[in-house]
């Protein structure tokens, strides 16, 4: 049977996880043997564009207390927008500075911050968007219209490769022996909005984009894929008076057909389907509130295993309920759901984009966990998670 890879990071983990249960289940001489566990969570803050007071806000799941990471003016940079943690180093991608700060959150110090204009041209690295990796190969967007491969050990850009208008999110996909990286073009939700198809090299090098475009694809903003499907989160459009927002979704795409899974969603976060061990599909968790909702959103979820929708109704946060949500992730370990809202505004009563915001964590059946409502800077954008590990069993 060909076995198609969800995506190259999430196999790893996928595949730590097996190692795991595989070594506990064969250990005869009750070795103590190690498992992976998730250790914190980080929200990547936005700030206030063009007040330089972005931020990184980090919570321990140990202790259940949030650290505010760089929350000085100028300290992380303008806009940042998204990260992607290998190991101890969290790469946090800053788009208005155009750099890529490499930070380790060990010894909670900047390792280094890489200028994209310079590594790659002031039109090519302008504004980097968002970013993945694996292993040693690290791929981000900038609006430039490029893909850049960033070596994670010596932190410098070794290829890029020019896509479409605006590209905002991305994923690998394929094979083990024929990866891709698949990244959506958002053309700025202007009508020539794409997904750029790019065969990788062993090597991680990128080789030609094949544009793939589709009535239903207008202006993708992030991106999954799983065998030759994809599934992609859509901003849709908006009302000649841009009163409204339309159209907006999580999509389906296979052999030139997409169609919609999930109306209204404007934001995702995407965890994994785990039967005996194996990772076998992804559990897509969307918040639905677009542009002009007048401020009430709604929760869905998508199982690609068993192709089930259902609603997601979020209970128990009572004094911390959701506002204005802002940033979704789901741990991927756990299934548990990480949300994060701007605050409300007290003179207007409505959502704030100068005011720290918060996020609460809720289990996969939308029941918020006690004590993990915590507080996160200015306008919330991006939440990944840290996994470290752990010692069962005993000699």
């Amino acid at each position: 049977m060909k076995k198609y890879i969800l995506s190259f990071a999430m196999m790893v983990m996928g595949a730590s996880l097996l190692t795991s249960c595989l070594n506990d289940n064969d250990n005869n001489n009750n070795q103590p043997v190690k498992i992976p566990i998730t250790t914190g969570l980080y929200v990547v803050n936005n700030g206030q564009w063009n007040k330089n007071n972005g931020s990184l806000t980090y919570f321990d799941y140990t202790t259940l207390k949030a650290q505010q990471l760089f929350s000085g003016v100028g300290e992380l940079g303008d806009t940042p927008n998204d990260a992607y943690t290998k190991g101890d180093t969290i790469f946090i991608v800053v788009s208005t500075d155009n750099m890529i700060v490499a930070y380790n959150k060990k010894t909670n110090s900047v390792i280094d911050r890489i200028s994209t204009t310079d590594e790659m041209g002031a039109t090519e690295g302008y504004t980097p968007r968002h970013i993945i990796g694996y292993g040693d190969n690290i791929f981000f967007t900038t609006y430039g219209g490029y893909v850049a491969r960033l070596d994670a050990k010596t932190l410098t850009v070794t290829d890029k490769a020019q896509v479409g208008s605006a590209p905002e999110g991305l994923t690998l996909g394929g094979t083990q022996a024929a990866p891709v990286l698949y990244v959506c073009n958002s053309d700025y939700g202007y009508g020539n909005a794409s997904i750029s198809k790019i065969p990788l090299a062993s090597n991680g090098n990128l080789g030609k984009a094949e544009t793939i475009t589709n009535e239903n694809i207008r202006n993708p903003q992030d991106i999954v894929a799983v065998g030759d499907a994809l599934y992609y989160l859509d901003w849709g459009h908006y009302t000649e008076d841009y009163s409204k927002q339309l159209d907006a979704g999580l999509y389906y795409y296979e052999n030139g057909i997409s169609k919609k899974i999930i109306e209204n969603a404007t934001g995702w976060g995407v965890g994994m389907i785990y039967v005996n061990s194996y990772v076998v599909g992804y559990n897509f968790v969307t918040f639905n509130d677009p542009y002009g909702n007048e401020g009430n959103p709604t929760y869905s979820t998508f199982n690609t295993y068993t192709r089930g929708t259902t609603t997601l109704t979020l209970k128990g946060d009572s004094g911390y309920e959701i506002f204005s949500p802002a940033a979704i992730g789901v741990d991927p370990l756990t299934g548990n759901i990480v949300i994060a809202s701007r605050s409300k505004d007290p003179d207007t009563g409505y959502a704030s984009y100068t005011l720290p915001g918060y996020a609460n964590i809720y289990n996969s059946e939308g029941n918020y966990i006690k004590g993990t409502n915590f507080q996160t800077g200015i306008e919330p954008h991006a939440i990944g998670f840290t996994i470290g590990s752990q010692l069962i069993g005993t000699k």
